[in-house]
Order: C-alpha cells, then structure tokens, then sequence
C-alpha cells in the first residue's frame, strides 16, 4: 500500500474524524482529503513526521 491508503486505513484503524486529523496537522479538511486521494502526492516532510504521530505510526510505515 501507499501513502494515501496507510493514511486513511490508519485514521479508520483509529475512529479519527478529518476534521480532527487536519485540525492537529493545522492544514485544511480539503487538503487532508487531497492527501489521501493522491492528488496531492509530494507532501512535506514535516507534515509527514506529525501524522505519523497522530495516526500513532511510523513515517516509514506510512509511506509504505
């Protein structure tokens, strides 16, 4: 699996909201949801490093 699909499997695996996922990543639901389906694909590392934190994972689990 890829980024995108780890990010929403973990997120589910957790029962955590969009809302409060972007919240914490202090970005927006839309680009959140734009992370997830790829159109987005060249994300900030840092922004990596703190949603592996939220989702309670790996950077490299992540990226797959």
């Amino acid at each position: 699996m890829g980024l995108r699909e780890n990010i929403k499997n973990k997120q589910l695996e957790l029962n955590l909201k969009l809302e409060d996922v972007s919240k914490r990543l202090s970005i927006s639901e839309p680009t959140l949801q734009r992370y997830e389906s790829g159109v987005i694909s060249n994300i900030p590392s840092d922004k990596i490093e703190k949603l592996a934190i939220i989702l309670e994972t790996t950077p490299s689990h992540l990226m797959g």
